[in-house]
């Protein structure tokens, strides 16, 4: 077998790798405590992901890249973060429990996809 042809077998690897992929994409729930969150604008649920995310990495932490795709009237959402920082967004979210006017919430990470399709379809929801 020649170089050439390993070379190739150990690249097709590496693109079938979920870490070679651009982003990762979560499906994140919100709840606040005695609070709606189905009226919640964009920018208000953005504001929270940064915050949770300033408070556990601090500033540095907090100008990581995620883009809120779309927000449902439930709380749930669908994130987009690149895929080195995927761990990092994953952890502060967890660790996030109170928002700026001091109500006790927390984010739930419902699914996590190196690929958006992968978060159209709930397992949970059709067993």
């Amino acid at each position: 077998m020649s170089a050439h042809a390993v070379t190739v077998k150990e690249q097709d690897k590496r693109l079938i790798s979920s870490r070679s992929q651009p982003y990762v994409y979560f499906k994140v729930k919100l709840t606040i405590e005695n609070e709606d969150t189905s009226q919640m604008t964009d920018v208000v649920y953005k504001f929270l992901i940064t915050k949770a995310v300033a408070e556990t990495l601090g500033e540095v932490g907090a100008a990581i890249c995620v883009d809120l795709l779309k927000l449902f009237g439930n709380g749930v959402s669908i994130i987009r973060v690149p895929s080195s920082h995927s761990e990092k967004l994953w952890a502060a979210l967890t660790l996030y429990g109170t928002t700026p006017a001091q109500a006790r919430c927390a984010f739930r990470v419902l699914q996590v996809s190196s690929f958006l399709m992968g978060l159209a379809f709930d397992t949970t929801e059709h067993s």
